[in-house]
C-alpha cells in the first residue's frame, strides 16, 4: 500500500510540473520548437515505442524545459545511430524515460507481491529510467550489424557497374534504387542528397563515416577519399575493397563459429550432460537397486 501511494505521488507530482511547465505561465516554453520534427511514429523504434508515442509525443513539450545538455548531446548521436526516424528526438527520449520510471514500476508493484518494499520500488524505479536508453543502444548495435553486413554486396555490385563503365556516382544511385535495402541504402541515400546539394563526394563520404562511426564503413570510406584526392582509379580501388571485405566477412563468421563453440560449453554442461548422465546411469542403478542378491 505504502509503494502503491508513493507511485501515485510521482504520478501527480510529474503531472504537476507538466501543467505548470505547459500552462500560461511558461510562455517561453509553451512555444512550438522551429526545429523539432512532426509528431509522426518512428518507423525503427521498437514496437512499444510505437505504441505510447502519441502520449510521449505530448509529454515531449514540457520535456524541453529540462537541461542536460551533456545527455542532450549524448543523446542526440545515439538517436541519429539507432535508426528510430527524425520524428523522435531528445525531447520524446527524455518524456519515454519519464513515463516509464513512473509507470513501469506502478504497475509492477500492483502485479508482484515483490515490488511492494519501498526500496524495490525506487530501484526499480531507477532501472526503468535506463530502460529506454537500453534500447536505444540494442537498436544502434543491430542497425550497425546490418549495414557491416549488407557493405561487403553494396561494394561488390558497385565494383562490378564502374567496371562495365558506369561513373561511380551514378552506379550508387542505381545501387540505392534498384539493388538495396535497409539502414545502409539509407545512409547512402543521405550521401546522395548531400552531393545534391552541392556538398562534394569526399565531404559526403566523410560525413556518413562521422556519423555511423563503424570501423568497416569508415576504413572503406577513407580508401576511397585518399584515392579520389591521389586520382587513382576507382573501379581498381574498389575491386580490391570488395575483395578485402569478403575476406573480412569470412574472418567474422570464423571467430563467431568459434565464440559459439565456447558458449555453449556451460549450457551443456549444465542441461544437457545431467540428462545424458541420468539415462545412461539410471538404469544400471535401477538393476542394482532392484536386483535380487
Amino acid at each position: 500500500m505504502l509503494t502503491v501511494m508513493l507511485g501515485l505521488g510521482l504520478v501527480c507530482a510529474f503531472l504537476s510540473v507538466v501543467l505548470l511547465v505547459s500552462g500560461p505561465s511558461g510562455g517561453g516554453v509553451r512555444q512550438r520548437d522551429a526545429t523539432a520534427p512532426p509528431g509522426e511514429v518512428p518507423e525503427g523504434a521498437p514496437a512499444v515505442v510505437k505504441v505510447f508515442f502519441p502520449l510521449v509525443s505530448v509529454l515531449a513539450k514540457p520535456a524541453r524545459a529540462i537541461g542536460w545538455p551533456t545527455y542532450r548531446a549524448r543523446a542526440t548521436v545515439a538517436i541519429a545511430r539507432s535508426g528510430w526516424g527524425d520524428s523522435f528526438n531528445v525531447n520524446h527520449l527524455l518524456a519515454l524515460k519519464i513515463l516509464s520510471a513512473i509507470f513501469l514500476p506502478l504497475g509492477g508493484a500492483l502485479l508482484f507481491a515483490i515490488l511492494r518494499n519501498p526500496a524495490m520500488f525506487l530501484l526499480a524505479a531507477l532501472g526503468a529510467f535506463f530502460a529506454p536508453d537500453q534500447m536505444l543502444s540494442s537498436s544502434r548495435k543491430a542497425r550497425e550489424r546490418q549495414i557491416v553486413r549488407a557493405l561487403p554486396g553494396a561494394v561488390d555490385v558497385l565494383s562490378l557497374s564502374v567496371e562495365a563503365g558506369l561513373e561511380f556516382l551514378i552506379a550508387l544511385e542505381r545501387l540505392v534504387k534498384r539493388g538495396l535495402s535497409g539502414p545502409l541504402r539509407d545512409e547512402l541515400t543521405a550521401v546522395l542528397n548531400d552531393i545534391r546539394l552541392g556538398t562534394t563526394r569526399s565531404e559526403a563520404l566523410r560525413a556518413m563515416a562521422s556519423r555511423l562511426e563503424i570501423p568497416q564503413l569508415s576504413s572503406f570510406v577513407s580508401v576511397l577519399v585518399q584515392a579520389d584526392l591521389l586520382g587513382a582509379s576507382i573501379g581498381d580501388v574498389l575491386k580490391s575493397q570488395a575483395s578485402f571485405l569478403r575476406t573480412e566477412r569470412f574472418q567474422r563468421a570464423e571467430k563467431a563459429g568459434g565464440q559459439a563453440t565456447q558458449k555453449i560449453i556451460f549450457p551443456m554442461l549444465l542441461f544437457i550432460f545431467p540428462a545424458v548422465l541420468l539415462v545412461v546411469i539410471a538404469p544400471i542403478v535401477l538393476k542394482f537397486i532392484y536386483s535380487d542378491f
